[in-house]
């Protein structure tokens, strides 16, 4: 193994690793990238039919795809950017089920990414002040907002300025139009309902799409592509990073140790910083690995808290079908559907201004995402040739809770690492919020004339309904924790080490070299999706890095 000299290591090579790299490089810092997994190609990473189809029913055979073929983004993308679960196991409770979607490739999770780009709004950094439960952020919308801007304009984000207060404004290159059909829907939510309504924000292609170069919703598309063309950064892939250890008087990290998952060798690297960037969870198996409770050279928390307050987003999806009231030449022919992107769609967001406050019988808030006519469902597989199909999807903010939690499992991997164990369950607030959901979804479908429908009533294909009727997506129930896959926290950064595990700059209290960027530095989740925040977070603290 040939690695040239590096002054840090960036852990993971996602949508947060990628933005560690490129503001490390820029500042003449040279940077050791480490992924778990292999450099692929970009055509191995677009769709390929009907060999995706194959690959999928021989990962649900085989088990190595058991719990992430359970979401929807597992039919839609190429399988082989979903982790083998054989390699990678975790371990759960039967009564808790918690779905964990890994992307093990150098890009990570960016290439199966939706690229919904919402930001925070000041009051998303101190919910308590409203409610009084939990923590607050030791950081500010005002802090973060120049990062959100550079992210957004280095990244080519669509969008519109709405002047809504729960999502602020960002910087957009232009905005992809609402079908013609969204548009009179957002009109009679908007007039019957008083509803928020806006396009979405966000890319407008993503990974599984046939083209050419890699789409700007990846980090190798972007972040990286940049970063590399510094000549100061280098990929490793093909290693797993196990744990680091600390120098017992100055408490700071020495030495990193990795794994070559092809011949299954150890390796231990001398470091100077450790950016942590591999994804909520496997950052916090890192972490507990490297914490001195489970490893004598190991850091001190302090806190306690490392690895509990794990959070997600709960959710209810819901098709539905509308009376199609224009003609689809004016978009889009029969055969030829727009795209379903980030920014090819729409939401409705209340965030906490949610709408029948006197049925509220929970805290902090939720938004609508949604669509119609951006399913690429043909004319002749259509039952209802008179109408048009969208989708609601309502996602809410979970509380930070201590029994929500990560720990180090008995088992270990092939590697002999000990792998994570999920504790997750939903509390009695987001079921609440979960039955209001429902009934705002309905209200909102009831106004624009349509009715709820399931997928083979919508959809002429014999047997359908023996796959969706087992759909968890599709169940009555929400869907269990990771299935959204915006799980965040365990590592939470705070204001002092005794409430903490990382501090307003992420470093850990008192091992400052080791950096958790990634969603594990959550302490709270508000409703939006996350990466676009976490990619700011990432490009805030490593700009500070050479200022302490």
């Amino acid at each position: 193994m040939d690695i040239n000299p590096f002054d840090a290591i960036v852990v993971g090579s996602g949508a947060t690793g990628g933005v560690a790299a490129l503001t490390l490089a820029e500042q003449g810092i040279r940077v050791l990238v480490i992924e778990a997994g292999p450099q692929i190609k970009r055509n191995e990473a677009s769709s390929n039919e009907p060999k995706d189809t194959l690959n999928r029913f021989s990962g649900i055979i085989s088990k190595k795809h058991a719990n992430q073929s359970k979401h929807p983004g597992y039919w839609k993308n190429n399988p082989d950017l979903y982790s083998n679960e054989l390699n990678h196991p975790y371990s759960q409770s039967k009564e808790k089920p918690f779905l964990w979607t890994q992307g093990k490739q150098f890009g990570g999770r960016s290439l199966t990414w939706g690229g919904i780009t919402l930001r925070f709004s000041p009051d998303d950094f101190h919910p308590s002040k409203k409610d009084g439960y939990g923590p607050d952020w030791p950081i500010t919308y005002d802090e973060l907002s120049p990062h959100y801007d550079f992210i957004e304009k280095f990244c080519g984000i669509y969008g519109q300025k709405d002047n809504i207060e729960e999502v602020p404004d960002g910087k957009y290159i232009g905005e992809i139009p609402l079908t013609s059909n969204e548009s009179i829907f957002g009109n009679q939510v908007k007039l019957k309902l008083n509803y928020p309504f806006i396009q979405s924000r966000g890319f407008d292609r993503n990974s599984s799409v046939k083209e050419d170069q890699w789409p700007r919703s990846s980090s190798v598309g972007t972040t990286f592509k940049k970063a590399i063309s510094t000549g100061n950064v280098q990929i490793l892939s093909n290693h797993l990073v196990e744990s680091f250890e600390t120098d017992k008087i100055t408490e700071l990290a020495t030495k990193i140790i990795i794994v070559n998952l092809v011949n299954g060798k150890r390796i231990s690297l001398n470091c100077d910083l450790i950016i942590l960037c591999a994804s909520t969870i496997s950052t916090l198996r890192i972490l507990l690995n490297s914490e001195s409770k489970s490893n004598s050279s190991g850091f001190k928390d302090i806190s306690g808290k490392l690895g509990k307050y794990l959070m997600d987003h709960i959710s209810i999806c819901r098709f539905f079908s509308i009376p199609n009231k224009i003609q689809k030449k004016n978009n889009f022919n029969s055969n030829s559907y727009p795209d379903l992107s980030g920014a090819g769609s729409f939401f409705i967001p209340f965030g906490s201004n949610l709408p029948k406050p006197e049925s509220i019988n929970f805290l902090r808030g939720y938004g609508i995402w949604g669509a119609i006519d951006r399913l690429g469902i043909p004319k002749f597989l259509q039952k209802e040739l008179n109408s048009s199909t969208g989708f609601l999807i309502a996602h809410g903010e979970v509380l930070p809770r201590k029994e929500n939690s990560v720990t180090l499992s008995k088992r270990t991997d092939s590697w002999g690492i000990p792998i994570p164990h999920i504790e997750f369950k939903w509390s009695e607030n987001e079921l609440n919020m979960a039955k209001h959901m429902e009934s705002t979804i309905r209200d909102s479908i009831k106004a624009a004339d349509g009715k709820i429908r399931r997928m083979d009533e919508l959809i002429n294909i014999p047997y359908i309904g023996l796959f969706t009727e087992k759909s968890i997506a599709l169940s009555g129930s929400p869907p269990p924790p990771g299935y959204y896959i915006h799980e965040v926290g365990g590592a939470a950064m705070g204001f002092s080490e005794e409430e903490s595990v990382v501090n307003k700059s992420n470093q850990l209290w008192r091992c400052k070299n080791v950096l958790v960027l990634d969603g594990a530095c959550w302490p709270t989740s508000s409703w939006q999706s996350p990466t676009l925040t976490m990619m700011a977070i990432s490009r805030r603290a490593c700009l500070n890095i050479k200022k302490n």
